[in-house]
């Protein structure tokens, strides 16, 4: 994963996260912090963000077209060790959103997702229902990093770090096995009969990204890590398919 800098000027500051941060988790970033300050051009808007690097230049490019965005400038790009979301999110975020995810909700269901655990899919409808439309990716991919960290530390985090294919059989496979049917091939997971993804309906794999990321991100011996959905089941695929890459 890496850290960038971005600096947004627009004529108004209104709603200007709100639909920034929309770009952002479909670029599968999220958000650490944000200032706003006055420009004579109207609002600075100055973000810290982290994800994986090979979305950098989709996401700027992204940022950029924007209607609202009048400049764009960058920095960073610096490949870091990504830690739990848990505790920055509430240190550094005061507000109720990060990268468009609404933290509150979030938090207060946690609690639920590890008492129940792994019968955790009643829970997630059930945020799914609570945020706001604009808002259910980013969260749904917020809860999920927040319950693989967890899963990791009370499971895994006491053995020795490995290459990820090993991971992936030896943490991610058993893992996702609790919950849903899962298989995997090479660098690959694929997941079948998932609640969250029915035909027609509305995809859940920002869940599962966000689980395997949450899961994996310390696990392995290497401190970068991508996972994207390349196939769902909400979409017509036989299954759910995730790719995980460094």
């Amino acid at each position: 994963m890496a850290e960038l800098e971005v600096r947004v000027v627009s004529e108004r500051r209104e709603g200007l996260l709100v639909e920034l941060g929309r770009i952002i988790s479909e670029h599968d970033h999220v958000l650490l912090r944000q200032r706003l300050a006055a420009d004579v051009q109207g609002t600075c808007a100055t973000l810290v963000l982290r994800g994986p690097d090979e979305r950098r230049l989709a996401l700027e490019d992204a940022l950029e077209a924007h209607p609202r965005v009048l400049s764009l400038a960058s920095s960073g790009g610096v490949a870091l060790h990504a830690s739990p979301v848990a505790s920055s999110a509430r240190a550094k975020h005061p507000a109720s959103r990060v990268g468009g995810a609404e933290v509150a909700k979030i938090e207060r269901i946690l609690p639920n997702l590890a008492k129940d655990y792994p019968r955790i899919f009643p829970w997630l409808i059930h945020l799914e229902y609570e945020v706001a439309v604009e808002a259910r990716n980013a969260s749904l991919h917020l809860a999920g990093r927040r319950t693989g960290c967890w899963v990791y530390k009370r499971d895994y985090a006491l053995g020795a770090k490995l290459g990820l294919l090993d991971a992936m059989r030896r943490i991610a496979l058993p893992a996702l096995r609790e919950f849903v049917p899962a298989e995997q091939h090479g660098s690959e997971l694929h997941l079948r009969d998932c609640p969250l993804c029915q035909p027609g309906g509305a995809s859940g794999g920002h869940f599962f990204c966000g689980f395997l990321e949450g899961l994996l991100m310390d696990a392995v011996d290497e401190p970068s890590l991508a996972v994207h959905e390349i196939h769902c089941h909400s979409h017509g695929a036989a299954a759910c398919v995730f790719e995980v890459s460094q």
